[in-house]
């Protein structure tokens, strides 16, 4: 099966809309595709990927229909997500799962390591610093914060030293000027309390990518993004179908 190749880069315009100019190799040739793509696509990519890297276990080829199941979706939607990024597929015959996790993994940028910082080394912060497989492939921690002196100093699981949360600007630019590691996503895990100051810090610094751990809504400038992970929410939503379960 012949492969086919991607490269996308990411725009955004004014009004947050999330959009891709991708140059896809189709058989030796290229093709410029521009278009906006929606939050709840990008959220089904990651669950493609996870899919496809089970999938392999078994097989070398996959379908739309195979895949929709597993999705509890439609093949339509399935055809329709992936025709977004570029024409992978063999028309009665199905996808290449290796070169669609290859195309999904660069799409998604995680064919390299990208470098994350945590900021709040409480309960949640030391969750995620002491169990580095819940990041998944493509990220490593490479610096912790926190404002409690009680904590600054000491070594975490990882044998990283959590510093004191004033020196994330030095951290910044002495990985850029020094091993030329550009840090722009943080991950944080303050007290809700503390969260609008320490994102706004964050972003003073260069940071434009957040994955926010607390129960507190950021605004912030219309450049960052952020993911609200908010556990309590989460529960909540489940609760509800919990006890509306018709089945």
């Amino acid at each position: 099966m012949e492969k086919n190749y991607c490269i996308a880069i990411l725009v955004q315009n004014k009004n947050r809309r999330l959009g891709y100019n991708f140059l896809i190799f189709i058989g030796g040739n290229m093709k410029l595709k521009k278009m906006e793509i929606s939050e709840r696509v990008v959220q089904r990519l990651t669950e493609y990927l996870s899919i496809l890297k089970e999938a392999r276990k078994q097989d070398n080829e996959i379908n739309s229909i195979e895949l929709a199941k597993i999705m509890n979706t439609t093949s339509a939607q399935v055809r329709k997500d992936l025709s977004t990024f570029g024409e992978f597929g063999v028309r009665g015959k199905g996808y290449d799962i290796d070169n669609l996790i290859e195309i999904i993994t660069k799409i998604l940028g995680i064919d390299k390591i990208n470098h994350v910082i945590i900021v709040g080394h409480g309960k949640m912060g030391e969750m995620i610093s002491s169990n580095l497989d819940v990041l998944g492939e493509g990220f490593k921690i490479v610096g912790i914060f926190d404002k409690d002196k009680n904590k600054i100093g000491k070594t975490t699981a990882n044998n990283l030293i959590v510093q004191d949360i004033q020196n994330v600007d030095e951290f910044i630019k002495n990985m850029k000027k020094e091993f030329n590691i550009k840090i722009d996503t943080a991950i944080l895990a303050v007290v809700k309390e503390q969260a609008q100051i320490s994102a706004e810090g964050l972003v003073k610094n260069g940071i434009c990518a957040i994955l926010n751990m607390t129960t507190y809504k950021l605004e912030l400038n219309e450049k960052v993004r952020v993911v609200d992970m908010d556990i309590s929410a989460k529960l909540q939503e489940l609760n509800f179908w919990r006890l509306n379960n018709t089945n």
